[in-house]
């Protein structure tokens, strides 16, 4: 499911049971058959595993070279919240609600009562915004321009506001202008929160752009030990190579007889055994006609 080609290595539980390796090893009588065929199984784990560590490294370094766009994108957020959050703190602030004063303008008229621009909202919204994904500029909230998009993406349709500053904020609209309203203040009031969040973005983006690098310089920790197996799996390959065709010219090869060869001799085999039991049948009676007659 991930494109990788995970290591997985499992013992026999049965501690008394022989290999494969350990049968021919027994039955040749030369352990280095045992020891070549061991060597082979490690080697590809350990390739499989060198494998895995390549494409790690490819994968970090595809991550670091995205680094520099990705941290300056934050850096970036971060420099237009901290602008916005400079501009809300401009504003006056209610002395019982300790929040900025409620002002919105919509299409040049100021509202104050949250009632009365909560009526007007809803009106200018449906009556400017006719095309859908094309955003109105209807006015303005907290001096933040706002514009109302009709959506084609969301269910049964749907419509979003953007408060525009140096950062835009977005808020998903309701079917009650009222609740859409505090919505807004919402949007724009938990700029703190906001920050904090990119902040931390943008430290987990620097923790991971550190431990790539880390992952890139330290080389692969088994390669040494691959190079080992590699090296001593071609020694014993060649030495078992000579050994085998040493055999081979001390003792040449011996008839070999397929199965179904086998299968017919023996079947001429047991005919000749009929055969003999009939004559020594007709040899019996014939003996005993001959008694018979003297």
């Amino acid at each position: 499911m991930t494109s990788k080609a995970p290591a997985r290595r499992c013992e026999d539980i049965d501690q008394q049971a022989l290999t494969y390796s350990e049968i021919k090893a027994l039955c040749t009588g030369d352990e280095r058959i045992k020891e070549k065929l061991i060597l082979e199984n490690e080697v590809k784990e350990l390739r499989v595993l060198a494998a895995e560590h390549r494409n790690t490294v490819f994968e970090m370094e595809d991550k670091i070279a995205r680094f520099p766009e990705q941290e300056q994108r934050f850096v970036t957020i971060l420099d237009n919240l901290h602008i916005d959050r400079e501009a809300l703190r401009k504003l006056p602030i209610d002395p019982e609600t300790k929040i900025p004063v409620f002002k919105i303008t919509i299409e040049g008229k100021e509202y104050t009562d949250c009632k009365e621009a909560a009526k007007a909202f809803e009106t200018t919204a449906f009556a400017l915004c006719k095309k859908l994904d094309t955003p109105v500029k209807i006015g303005e909230f907290q001096g933040f321009p706002l514009s109302v998009t009709i959506n084609s993406n969301y269910l049964g349709g749907g419509m979003t506001a953007e408060l525009r500053g140096a950062y835009p904020y977005t808020v998903k609209l309701g079917e009650s202008f009222a609740n859409n309203l505090k919505r807004m203040e919402k949007a724009l009031y938990s700029i703190d929160y906001k920050i904090k969040d990119v902040q931390a973005e943008l430290g987990r983006l620097q923790a991971d752009m550190k431990e790539a690098q880390h992952i890139i310089n330290d080389p692969y920790p088994q390669e040494q030990e691959l190079k080992d197996k590699q090296e001593r799996l071609k020694v014993l390959t060649e030495e078992l190579n000579k050994a085998a065709l040493e055999a081979k010219r001390n003792h040449p090869d011996k008839q070999k007889t397929c199965y179904f060869e086998i299968v017919k001799l023996k079947k001429e085999a047991m005919k000749r055994r009929k055969q003999g039991k009939n004559i020594e049948k007709e040899q019996d009676q014939k003996s005993k006609s001959e008694s018979i007659d003297d």
